[in-house]
Protein backbone atom coordinates (compact mmCIF):
# COMPACT_ATOMS: atom_id res chain seq x y z
CA UNK A 1 0.00 0.00 0.00
CA UNK A 2 3.10 2.54 0.94
CA UNK A 3 4.61 1.60 -2.60
CA UNK A 4 1.17 2.49 -4.33
CA UNK A 5 0.86 5.92 -2.33
CA UNK A 6 4.60 6.65 -3.66
CA UNK A 7 3.93 5.62 -7.04
CA UNK A 8 1.02 7.22 -7.34
CA UNK A 9 2.40 11.07 -5.43
CA UNK A 10 5.38 10.75 -7.94
CA UNK A 11 3.11 10.66 -10.78
CA UNK A 12 0.70 13.27 -9.69
CA UNK A 13 4.03 15.49 -9.30
CA UNK A 14 5.47 14.84 -12.93
CA UNK A 15 2.23 15.50 -14.27
CA UNK A 16 1.75 19.11 -12.54
CA UNK A 17 5.31 20.13 -13.66
CA UNK A 18 5.50 18.96 -16.89
CA UNK A 19 2.03 21.00 -17.34
CA UNK A 20 3.87 23.99 -15.87
CA UNK A 21 6.77 23.88 -18.34
CA UNK A 22 4.58 23.34 -21.38
CA UNK A 23 2.67 26.41 -19.68
CA UNK A 24 6.31 28.48 -19.40
CA UNK A 25 7.22 27.46 -23.33
CA UNK A 26 3.82 28.74 -24.58
CA UNK A 27 4.85 32.31 -24.74
CA UNK A 28 8.71 31.78 -25.29
CA UNK A 29 7.32 30.29 -28.78
CA UNK A 30 4.74 32.29 -29.80
CA UNK A 31 7.14 35.52 -29.11
CA UNK A 32 10.10 33.94 -31.46
CA UNK A 33 7.60 33.37 -34.08
CA UNK A 34 5.95 37.07 -33.82
CA UNK A 35 9.59 38.32 -33.84
CA UNK A 36 10.46 36.58 -37.35
CA UNK A 37 7.31 37.25 -38.60
CA UNK A 38 7.99 40.91 -38.30
CA UNK A 39 11.14 40.59 -40.39
CA UNK A 40 8.80 39.88 -42.94
CA UNK A 41 6.67 40.84 -45.37
CA UNK A 42 3.23 41.31 -43.83
CA UNK A 43 1.17 40.87 -46.92
CA UNK A 44 2.50 37.49 -47.49
CA UNK A 45 0.05 35.23 -47.39
CA UNK A 46 2.31 32.82 -45.55
CA UNK A 47 3.38 35.06 -42.87
CA UNK A 48 -0.58 35.49 -42.72
CA UNK A 49 -1.44 32.22 -42.10
CA UNK A 50 1.07 31.75 -40.01
CA UNK A 51 0.40 34.80 -37.56
CA UNK A 52 -3.10 33.48 -37.39
CA UNK A 53 -1.63 29.91 -36.18
CA UNK A 54 0.57 32.71 -33.50
CA UNK A 55 -2.70 34.11 -32.28
CA UNK A 56 -4.67 30.40 -32.29
CA UNK A 57 -1.70 29.46 -30.20
CA UNK A 58 -2.04 32.41 -27.80
CA UNK A 59 -6.28 31.37 -27.53
CA UNK A 60 -4.88 28.05 -26.59
CA UNK A 61 -2.67 28.66 -24.05
CA UNK A 62 -4.94 31.17 -22.51
CA UNK A 63 -7.48 28.52 -22.36
CA UNK A 64 -4.96 26.18 -20.23
CA UNK A 65 -4.51 23.71 -23.58
CA UNK A 66 -0.70 24.00 -23.47
CA UNK A 67 0.33 21.01 -25.42
CA UNK A 68 -1.82 21.99 -28.17
CA UNK A 69 -0.46 25.88 -28.08
CA UNK A 70 2.64 24.34 -28.58
CA UNK A 71 1.73 22.54 -31.51
CA UNK A 72 0.60 25.26 -32.89
CA UNK A 73 3.30 27.59 -32.18
CA UNK A 74 5.85 25.23 -34.20
CA UNK A 75 3.48 24.52 -36.72
CA UNK A 76 3.49 28.21 -37.49
CA UNK A 77 7.52 28.38 -36.77
CA UNK A 78 8.10 25.74 -39.87
CA UNK A 79 6.09 27.74 -41.97
CA UNK A 80 7.56 30.68 -40.85
CA UNK A 81 10.79 28.92 -41.65
CA UNK A 82 12.35 29.33 -38.37
CA UNK A 83 14.83 26.42 -36.96
CA UNK A 84 13.84 24.87 -33.64
CA UNK A 85 16.42 25.64 -31.15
Amino acid sequence: MRKLLTVTAVAVSLALTSGVALASSCPKIIKEGRDAAATMKADDPKVKAAVAKLDEAQKLHDGGKHADSMAKANEALADLGVKKQ
